[in-house]
């Protein structure tokens, strides 16, 4: 141990802590808030100022990017296309990957998905999930991530893209077993620590993952998978603990619902981000947990936005905000609903996400 290192500092340095969260939307409303006519300017940085603290505090945050940035004129359901203004404040929160295989990567087909690209490239936003060409996917997936010495691997693919055909050489990341396995073993050969699928699947608005969801997750911890997140369904999901043939277990988040939207549903106000430490060293998965939160659609500090708000911190008092009485027993609700149905697994409510290495 290095000379003043406490044990303390040496366990916390061995540990590095993921975040994931979920669907990233842009309903009209929301681009509409988010433009400052004073300026000419889209600003969405306060809708995450809540959760920036937990995403700046990972040490790799990651979410899914369920829009395009085709630019201008601006659109929503069921073509989906946002400010870049959106992708920066992604940035700027602390988000350091960005997915891209989900159902609406194709709403402006070859022209929205080759922008949306151009735009991360442009920002150094890393991304997986979609490629302008073979080329681009072959030197860039599976996309390789390393922090602090850990090597984290990251596969992204999707069930569909609401029936619009990819336009050569366009690609997109399907769930194609076949294909799947190949992109596994390409995986194995780059050495990484710790492989991630990160996957849009599942039935919209239903609180329990599908046996095609849990079918196919058991696929991929066979494959190899050491952790598998979901997205697409809108809510928040169950939880499972898999294993794969080597009896090594598999955290499976089905879903983590939407990040931020407008959809106004049953369950779809609110969701999870989900944490996960890991031995930097061995690439053990130490821990996972889950952070739960509300999307607020209202005034705070003068201001009309969306923001996403943990809901314990707030139930806590530790805002200097109330919210509305409707949105305060929401939250409230959100927060009981999310806590029940992930019973099995850790909430995480501290300002500083601390593990016991193991």
């Amino acid at each position: 141990m290095p000379e003043g290192q406490s044990e303390e500092a040496e366990e916390t340095d061995s540990v590095v802590t993921l975040l994931f969260a979920g669907d990233v939307m842009g309903h009209d409303i929301q681009y509409q808030t988010a433009y400052d006519p004073a300026t000419g300017l889209y600003d969405y940085h306060d809708c995450f100022r809540y959760v920036r603290p937990y995403i700046e505090e990972a040490d790799l945050a990651c979410a899914n990017l369920e829009v395009t940035l085709a630019g201008p004129p601006y659109s929503s359901y069921p073509c989906f296309s946002s400010p870049d203004a959106l992708l920066i404040a992604l940035k700027d929160a602390g988000f350091d990957v960005l997915f891209t295989a989900n159902n609406h990567v194709l709403d402006y087909g070859k022209q929205g998905l080759e922008r949306t690209l151009r735009i991360l490239d442009s920002v150094g936003m890393a991304h997986a999930g979609s490629y302008a060409d073979t080329l681009s996917r072959d030197t860039t997936y599976p996309l390789m991530v390393e922090v602090d010495g850990l090597r984290i691997g990251f596969l992204n693919i999707t069930y569909g893209t609401n029936g619009v055909r990819t336009i050569v050489p366009n690609m997109v990341n399907k769930m194609d077993r076949d294909q799947v396995s190949v992109d596994f073993s390409k995986l194995e050969a780059m050495n990484p620590d710790l492989k991630v699928a990160f996957v849009h699947w599942g039935s919209e608005y239903q609180l329990q993952a599908n046996s095609y969801q849990r079918s196919y997750a058991q696929f991929l911890a066979d494959q190899g998978a050491d952790l598998i997140i979901g997205s697409h369904p809108h809510v928040a999901q169950d939880a499972d603990t898999l294993f794969n043939p080597e009896r090594k277990p598999v955290v499976t988040y089905y879903s983590m619902g939407n990040f931020i939207s407008n959809q106004c549903r049953h369950n779809t106000n609110g969701g999870i981000m989900v944490q996960v430490a890991v031995n930097r060293f061995t690439g053990q998965v130490l821990s996972t947990g889950y952070i739960p939160y509300y999307v607020f659609k209202g005034v705070i500090d003068g201001k009309y936005q969306f923001y996403v708000i943990p809901t314990l911190p707030y139930i806590n008092n530790r805002y200097a905000f109330r919210l509305p009485v409707r949105d305060s027993l929401a939250l409230v609700r959100v927060h009981q609903a999310m806590t029940e149905r992930l019973s099995d697994f850790i909430p995480i409510f501290a300002d500083v996400f601390e593990i016991e290495d193991q």
